[in-house]
């Protein structure tokens, strides 16, 4: 006899869902339906006498008849009516507020997947978050309710121009298909219609017509929107093509200097040759000097002082204490003239369109007070970043100061101290340091020191 099987006590264990997964998916109108009718019956309710106009163009018209609006409403006073002269309206009555807002969602988001790229095919799925944007007539007969705060939260508003003799306008503008029901369902509860006649289709479409043609007219009417009549189209041509013309090889003569200037060299081979020349002769110099005494002057201590001297730097700290400390206020604006002049050398010798940051030094005594007050307009003249460092980032000027030949524009051998200078940094594109640097070499000049 075999073992029976324990009944399943409803306990934790692994069971399969027997649950049914939702045929619709968040995006289709029947299961936003489903769900509004389920939180409100009265949706569902047919309104006495109602009756509703959509004015559709030609293509609207054509792709709604490849619809089934008449299964998504299950209403069959839907009619489409299509007639001479691009004149195509929708013709909707006996229905539920729920119908309406279906109906009128699915046409409206026919309209918007037009926009986004997407298939028309199926009227019952409407993307999520996709702009619902329309209007529908109703009979002046009908008792709507203009400016209600309801109607106007969910994007809802009442036209107070008369578009169509006799008829009210109604427009939507919402955001997703699940507002758009439930702010239609709602508004569409305040309407009161009246007893509709036959007359009101006949005069429904009468309106329309008559719509058509007088835009039609104004169009025709307007005299230069007749060909050729103000602009000719040919000379235009001829025109716009030699200037497209011209304007692809500049921007193809301008990349390519680009290209060449960025992958040019910055530094001469005559300074790269001395730059060899002088690091052989320091390491022989070096070489030499490891067998002297310490407590004598080497070699290459000596080679190192004239070789700075010559540039514009005195690097030996004897000499800096000696000399520094006695410059003039003339000496030390005539060496931070000389940074200026030579930073500008340094740029012209780069790319134009690079972007660099130089370093200049401005005496502490009198230019410091004359910059800052030029300094919004130097910035603005030369869409440069102009700014006096501080103590402690001036450290990061010390690699440009050291590449710079200060000694070609000045007589004055040794630096000035710290205390006697500040650090100035120019950031810009290349053609824009050099005016920036300029523009500075000129107010030092135009403005001596008393």
């Amino acid at each position: 006899m075999g073992v029976k099987k324990r009944p399943f006590s409803g306990g934790q264990g692994s069971r399969s869902n027997t649950k049914k997964p939702d045929v619709h998916e968040s995006s289709s109108l029947l299961s936003i339906a489903e769900a509004v009718s389920q939180r409100n019956t009265n949706v569902t309710k047919v309104i006495k006498k109602s009756q509703i106009f959509v004015s559709l163009t030609a293509l609207e018209a054509k792709q709604l008849s490849r619809c089934k609006l008449e299964e998504l409403a299950n209403n069959q006073s839907l009619q489409l009516i299509e007639k001479e002269g691009n004149v195509s309206y929708l013709d909707f009555s006996n229905f539920s507020s729920l119908q309406l807002a279906l109906v009128l969602c699915s046409i409206f988001g026919i309209k918007s997947k037009q926009w986004l790229g997407k298939s028309t095919s199926d009227s019952r799925s409407i993307p999520r978050n996709i702009p619902l944007r329309g209007s529908f007539y109703i009979h002046k007969t009908c008792k709507v309710p203009r400016d209600h705060p309801e109607s106007l939260k969910c994007g809802i508003s009442v036209s107070r121009v008369v578009d169509i003799t006799n008829f009210v306008e109604v427009s939507i503008d919402i955001y997703g298909a699940t507002s758009f029901i439930e702010g239609l369902t709602r508004f569409a509860s305040f309407l009161k219609f009246q007893k509709s006649e036959n007359w009101v289709k006949s005069e429904f479409y009468e309106g329309l017509r008559n719509k058509w043609l007088v835009s039609e007219m104004s169009i025709a009417a307007v005299p230069f929107l007749e060909r050729g009549l103000l602009v000719n189209n040919n000379e235009i041509a001829k025109t716009n093509s030699a200037l497209i013309e011209k304007t692809r090889k500049s921007l193809e003569g301008f990349a390519q200097d680009l290209i060449k200037n960025n992958n040019e060299t910055p530094m001469e081979k005559r300074d790269e040759s001395e730059a060899q020349g002088l690091t052989s002769t320091s390491i022989s110099e070096r070489k030499s000097s490891s067998n002297t005494s310490r407590y004598s002057v080497s070699t290459h201590d000596s080679a190192t002082r004239s070789t700075k001297a010559g540039s514009g730097r005195t690097l030996d700290p004897q000499s800096r204490s000696l000399n520094s400390n006695f410059l003039t206020q003339e000496q030390i604006t005539d060496y931070c003239k000389a940074t200026i002049q030579a930073s500008i050398e340094a740029v012209k010798s780069k790319s134009p369109y690079q972007i660099i940051k130089t370093y200049i030094k401005c005496p502490r005594v009198y230019y410091v007070d004359l910059l800052y007050e030029h300094l919004n307009r130097l910035r603005s003249e030369t869409n440069c970043n102009i700014v006096v460092l501080n103590l402690n980032n001036v450290h990061e000027s010390t690699s440009w100061f050291g590449s710079l030949k200060v000694s070609k524009f000045t007589s004055v051998s040794s630096i000035p101290h710290p205390s006697t200078v500040r650090v100035v940094s120019i950031g810009g594109i290349g053609e824009h340091n050099v005016k920036s640097l300029q523009l500075l070499l000129k107010l030092f000049e135009e403005n001596p020191a008393a």
